[in-house]
C-alpha cells in the first residue's frame, strides 16, 4: 500500500507536466472531476446473534485530458478512512462469525490502519477511426467483470480493445494480467485476487483455502454485439481465465410498443474448468466442477416516470457457478442489493422491482423497492451451496434525494433491507446471521463535483 501511495502523489504532481504536452487548442480540454462519500451502515440480526456497523468515508478525485486527436491520458487516485472499527472486528459468540456487509467497507484482512489510498486509474487511450485502444490501470463495465466502486472500484491493468467500424455493430477485446479488487485497491495477480471478498466451503464440506494458492496469469476477454435498428440488441462475450474457467455469457434485449416502453431481456451463462481449476489440491482448488450454467429473463414496463419489471433466474442443479465477488457485480436480472447467488447451483429467484423519480424545481427524488424470492439447495448441502445460504425472501427500498442549484453535487440515500426465511427451518444459527432473519440498513451522504 505504501508503494500505491507513492505512485499517487508522484502521478498528480505530474501532471502539470503531462498537461504542457497537450497541443495549445486542446489544453482546455482537460478537466477534473471527483466525489467524496461518508456513509454509515449496519446489520441488526435475529434475537442474540451479534450485530455489525462501521462508519467510513471515501472519496475519489481524477484528471483526464485530450493531448491529442487521437491521444487521451486519464489518472485517478482513491482514498478511504474508517472512524472506528470496533462495530467489524467483533465475532458472534455462538457462531464465531463476523461481518459480511460492512466488512464490504473495511477489509480488516487486508487493510491496515485508519486510511487506505489505491491508484486504479492510469491509462493512455490510442483513437484511431472506429479503433480505441486503451493501455494501462483503467476501469471497465461488462456482465462479470466491472467497476463495482465501494470503497474502491475494481480496476483492471492490462489492454482494452473496441472496434465499432458500423451503425449498431461493435466488438471487444482486452487481455488483463492484473486486477485490483474494492477490498484492497492493490494490483495482483490474477489468482491472487480470488478469496479476498470470502472463500465459503469446498464440495467436500471442508473450509475452502485457495486464497492465495489460486495459479491464473491472466484474463481474456471477447465480445461482439449488434442493435437492430427494430429495436434488438444482442451480445456475446468470452471470458477465458487462465487455468480457471472458460465463462460465455449472451443476452438479447429488445425495446417494444409504439413507445418503445416495453423492455425484454433474456441471457444466458455457461461455464466450463480450465487446467487445474486454480489448483490440483483439492482444498486449494478453486474451480471443482466441470460444468454450470444459468438463464434468465426479465420484462420491464416504462409507465411516466416510473418502471415496473419481474425478473427469472435459473441456475442448474449440476454444479456451481462461479463468478468471483472481487470482480463486480453479478449479470443477473434478478440481482439486489446484498444478494448474490454465485457459488451456489440449483437455484430459482424471481424479483419484482419498482423505480420511479420525481423532480422538482429545488429538488429530485430517485426510488426503488425491490421483492425477491431466492430458492436455494438446503445450506448443509456443500456440494451444491459454496455460501452456506438458505432459501430467503428479500425486501430491500431506497429513496436518495439530490438537491438542485447551489447545493449540485450534493445527494443523501437511505436504503434499507430485509431477509426472510422462505423455505424448511433452519435451526444452525451460523446459517442464520447475516444470511437471514436480519435488518439491514445504508445511510450515504456524497458530494460529486
Amino acid at each position: 500500500m505504501k508503494r500505491t501511495r507513492s505512485l499517487f502523489l508522484i502521478c498528480f504532481f505530474n501532471l502539470p507536466f503531462v498537461t504542457a504536452l497537450a497541443q495549445e487548442g486542446e489544453r482546455e480540454r482537460g478537466f477534473w472531476s471527483g466525489s467524496v462519500t461518508t456513509r454509515y451502515m449496519q446489520t441488526s440480526n435475529k434475537g442474540n446473534l451479534e450485530d455489525f456497523s462501521i462508519l467510513t468515508s471515501y472519496g475519489k478525485v481524477g484528471y483526464h485530458i485530450k493531448l491529442r486527436d487521437w491521444l487521451k491520458f486519464g489518472v485517478s487516485g482513491n482514498g478511504l478512512i474508517h472512524y472506528g472499527t470496533d462495530g467489524i472486528d467483533k465475532r458472534d459468540q455462538t457462531t464465531g462469525s463476523g461481518p459480511i456487509y460492512e466488512a464490504n467497507l473495511w477489509n480488516s484482512r487486508l487493510m491496515s490502519g485508519s486510511a487506505e489510498f489505491s491508484l486504479p486509474e492510469l491509462y493512455l487511450d490510442f483513437k484511431f477511426d472506429s479503433h480505441l485502444i486503451r493501455v494501462g490501470r483503467f476501469i471497465e463495465d461488462s456482465p462479470t467483470i466491472n467497476g463495482e466502486g465501494w470503497p474502491f472500484p475494481n480496476a483492471l491493468k492490462g489492454l482494452w480493445y473496441k472496434y465499432q467500424p458500423l451503425v449498431g455493430f461493435n466488438a471487444e477485446a482486452a487481455f488483463i494480467d492484473r486486477i485490483a479488487s474494492r477490498f484492497s485497491g492493490d494490483f495482483e495477480n490474477i489468482g491472487n485476487t480470488i478469496g479476498a471478498g470470502g472463500l465459503g466451503v469446498g464440495t467436500d464440506g471442508s473450509g475452502s483455502q485457495y486464497w492465495t494458492a489460486t495459479n491464473s496469469n491472466f484474463v481474456a476477454i471477447t465480445k461482439l454485439g449488434y442493435r437492430f435498428s427494430g429495436g434488438l440488441d444482442l451480445a456475446f462475450w468470452n471470458y477465458y481465465t487462465d487455468n480457471i474457467s472458460n465463462t460465455i455469457f449472451t443476452e438479447a434485449k429488445f425495446d417494444v410498443g409504439e413507445d418503445k416502453n416495453w423492455h425484454i431481456a433474456g441471457q444466458f451463462i455457461y461455464q466450463t474448468k480450465v487446467g487445474n481449476g486454480g489448483n490440483n489440491s483439492g482444498i486449494l482448488q478453486y474451480k471443482q466442477d466441470e460444468s454450470a450454467s444459468g438463464f434468465g429473463f426479465m420484462v420491464k414496463k416504462d409507465i411516466s416516470k416510473s418502471a415496473l419489471s419481474l425478473a427469472f433466474t435459473r441456475i442448474g442443479d449440476g454444479s456451481r457457478l462461479l463468478l468471483p465477488r472481487e470482480w463486480g457485480k453479478e449479470p443477473f436480472y434478478t440481482f439486489q442489493r446484498r444478494t448474490r447467488v454465485e457459488g451456489i447451483s440449483d437455484v430459482t429467484a424471481v424479483v419484482v422491482k419498482w423505480e420511479s423519480s420525481l423532480e422538482q424545481e429545488n429538488y429530485k427524488l430517485n426510488m426503488f423497492s425491490s421483492l425477491g424470492y431466492h430458492s436455494l439447495p438446503n445450506p448443509t448441502d456443500a456440494s451444491t451451496n459454496k455460501y452456506q445460504v438458505p432459501s430467503t425472501a428479500h425486501l430491500d427500498g431506497s429513496i436518495k434525494y439530490s438537491p438542485k442549484n447551489k447545493f449540485r453535487g450534493f445527494s443523501a440515500e437511505l436504503y434499507v433491507a430485509g431477509r426472510f426465511l422462505a423455505g424448511e427451518t433452519v435451526s444452525n444459527s451460523a446459517y442464520l446471521i447475516n444470511r437471514a432473519d436480519f435488518f439491514h440498513s445504508d445511510l450515504i451522504l456524497s458530494y460529486i463535483f
